[in-house]
């Protein structure tokens, strides 16, 4: 049940955004931005640069959020913590398995440490 759960996440990371997806997302995002940011200038006047550039920095996080979801289980603040998740279930395992006789105490050390960083 856990290997199978963890080789479901496995081909989930594994599996990149199309390519095509990311070139047209982000081309057409900096064309739209600089053909507003142009008009609006030309329009309005340098005032109206604070509120492109809090507009732009709202767009471009949402195209930093698609991309983060290209990756959902690395060891970041902002990631999915399913690798802890597996962990516990581990635990919880191990201990069922230690009060029904099958385990030892010291069969079952699982310590939650942080791997190594990959380049994901």
């Amino acid at each position: 049940l856990l290997t199978g759960a963890w080789g479901a996440m496995e081909r989930i990371n594994g599996t990149p955004l199309p390519f095509i997806y990311v070139v047209h997302l982000r081309t057409f995002l900096i064309l739209y931005l600089l053909l507003w940011h142009m008009q609006a200038i030309a329009g309005s006047g340098w005032i109206a640069l604070l509120p492109l550039q809090l507009a732009s920095w709202g767009l471009l996080g949402i195209e930093a959020a698609a991309v983060e979801c290209e990756r959902p289980f690395q060891w970041h603040l902002n990631h999915l913590a399913l690798g802890k998740s597996c962990i516990v279930v581990a635990q919880n395992l191990a201990q069922t398995y230690e009060n029904l006789g099958y385990l030892k105490p010291e069969d079952h050390q699982i310590k939650m440490e942080k791997p190594a960083q990959s380049e994901c």
